[in-house]
């Protein structure tokens, strides 16, 4: 049994994904060092960048189980899957794009920071964490394959629990109660849930 019902299936799946990849790291990477001149302060000893990264293998892995059709799940997934990854990337980049100069791929400050509230981050202090959580989840569901969603599944949650309180205790030390009123009106990942 192939993964995908045909060829245009086969590469429609790998423009997209390729796409998907090397367009935000591109682009985020460029607003990353564009904003970094006017860094004031990072946490010290501060590895959460690698959770940028960390992420990547997992995809590999959960598109080795997709093609080995470990945990085949129907075929009819496989569109709305791939829907779901470009809406999860497009959700993030405009998440980043609404943080304009805020925004670095590493978790930092700018010497005039103050607490972003519009645009996605009314409701979610971590919408692009959000957006690119969603965009995995499609992506296990493009694969058709239960155990690349729960590969991607596992590792995103690993990675963001790692990640979001390294980023949270930083911002509360640094915007003080603005950051703490703020986070009293909003939810990190999943609006009015959690």
């Amino acid at each position: 049994m192939q993964l995908f019902a045909s060829r245009f299936e086969e590469v429609l799946f790998w423009v997209v994904f390729v796409s998907g990849v090397t367009m935000p790291v591109i682009v985020f990477g460029q607003w990353t060092r564009r904003n970094a001149a006017s860094v004031k302060t990072k946490p010290g000893k501060d590895v959460s960048t690698l959770t940028n990264f960390a992420l990547i293998p997992m995809a590999v892995i959960a598109i080795l189980l997709g093609y080995a059709r470990i945990g085949a799940l129907p075929h009819w997934l496989f569109y709305p899957g791939l829907i779901l990854w470009l809406l999860g990337l497009a959700y993030t980049g405009w998440a980043y794009r609404t943080l304009g100069h805020f925004f670095s791929l590493d978790v930092q400050i700018q010497n005039d920071h103050r607490v972003v509230d519009t645009g996605p981050y009314r409701l979610l202090r971590h919408p692009g964490y959000a957006g690119f959580s969603l965009g995995l989840l499609g992506l296990g569901v493009a694969l058709q394959s239960w155990a690349s969603l729960l590969v991607l599944l596992f590792a995103t949650i690993a990675a963001l629990a790692y990640r979001i309180p390294i980023e949270e205790k930083f911002l509360v030390a640094e915007l003080g109660d603005d950051y703490v009123q703020y986070m009293t009106n909003t939810k990190r990942l999943v609006p009015f849930v959690w």
